[in-house]
């Protein structure tokens, strides 16, 4: 199986100079006959929505997906005219928010906000799925995107990465790591440490990001790749130190930390991200009028700020097209590792 290609186009949907580019367009991508204000007709009479709004966040509260869902619920509130209401459903994957976003009625008022793997990579990982998101649900924006960086508790040996390859080599089996479901991006990350340093470890699924960290903090796991809003405070407070990130660059507020790249790793890249998506069948002018609404809310510094301080950034689709196109290309890039290990995992028991 050969690992993805780190150094092959991979167009990001809002990215270096396409992201100039999308944040100096129009506030929303509709038609102007299309928008309508809060409790305002749009299109051909559109008034929507008419009740609240349901999101159904794919991980238990206190995550980097928690606070995006609660974002941009509080964004979208004064512009749609109606409250947002979020629901969290972590575990399975976050395939546990799509059963009620399928059984709603398609007028828009059901959505599911979830991770890249449980709309890209778990699918990939199943004989017959029970749910292919793309196609038994309405794509509708991306959201945001996260970073992640590999953590250890501050009473573990291990000072630099390859303290943590070498012990994991001489104790094949043994070193243990969380993760918030099969298909999310610390799993990937680990899984693609696992594979470029030729490591056996222990993988451990969690309901969520913040339940994995609980452990992790209380010794139980022996690192993992964490979101950064997740890791941060921790790593800051002296409880966890931070070992190296998969990103092309260091990051400004981890300055002192390598990426996994420059310590012998060339081309480890991995962010994550979160889209949303609505009922199959609801009519396309509320889908541009959410997709539009969910950008301009994106947009707007108050946003961006809260998602920096939560380690994230806002991450823009040009339309519910172009966001099925981006998630169609994470496919691509990223099932061949998914389902190599997948297939390793089913093997050794």
């Amino acid at each position: 199986m050969e690992q993805p290609d780190p150094h092959a186009q991979h167009p990001r949907a809002m990215r270096c100079g396409r992201r100039a580019v999308l944040a100096a367009a129009p506030a929303v991508l509709l038609p102007a006959a299309a928008r309508g204000g809060a409790g305002q007709p749009g299109a051909a009479g559109l008034v929507w929505p008419t009740r609240p709004v349901r999101i159904y966040a794919g991980s238990a509260a206190g995550g980097s997906l928690d606070a995006t869902a609660r974002i941009l619920a509080n964004a979208l509130a004064p512009r749609l005219g109606q409250s947002f209401v979020v629901e969290n459903r972590g575990g399975a994957g976050g395939s546990l928010t799509f059963e009620p976003v399928m059984r709603a009625a398609p007028d828009g008022h059901a959505l599911t906000l979830n991770n890249s793997g449980a709309l890209v990579v778990n699918p990939l990982l199943q004989a017959n799925p029970a749910v292919q998101p793309f196609e038994d649900l309405a794509p509708v924006a991306l959201a945001s995107e996260v970073l992640t960086v590999l953590v250890t508790p501050a009473d573990r040996p291990w000072q630099r990465l390859e303290d943590l390859v070498a012990a994991a080599r001489a104790r094949p089996g043994e070193l243990s790591w969380g993760h918030p479901g099969v298909g999310s991006s610390p799993w990937l990350a680990a899984l693609l440490l696992d594979r470029m340093a030729e490591l056996r470890t222990i993988s451990v699924p969690y309901r969520g990001g913040g339940p994995a960290m609980l452990d992790l903090l209380a010794g139980r796991l022996d690192y993992m790749f964490a979101t950064t809003p997740t890791a941060l405070p921790h790593v800051q407070a002296g409880r966890l130190r931070a070992l190296a990130v998969p990103t092309p660059q260091r990051l400004p507020f981890l300055a002192s930390v390598p990426t996994v790249a420059e310590l012998g790793y060339a081309g480890f890249e991995l962010r994550g991200w979160f889209g949303i998506l609505t009922t199959k069948g609801t009519p396309r002018p509320i889908i541009e009028r959410l997709h539009g609404a969910i950008n301009e809310a994106l947009r707007d510094p108050a946003s961006v700020a809260q998602l920096a301080e939560q380690g994230m950034s806002p991450l823009l689709a040009e339309s519910p097209d172009a966001f099925a196109r981006y998630a169609a290309e994470e496919r691509e890039r990223w099932g061949p590792l998914a389902r190599a290990a997948a297939a390793r995992e089913a093997a050794a028991q």
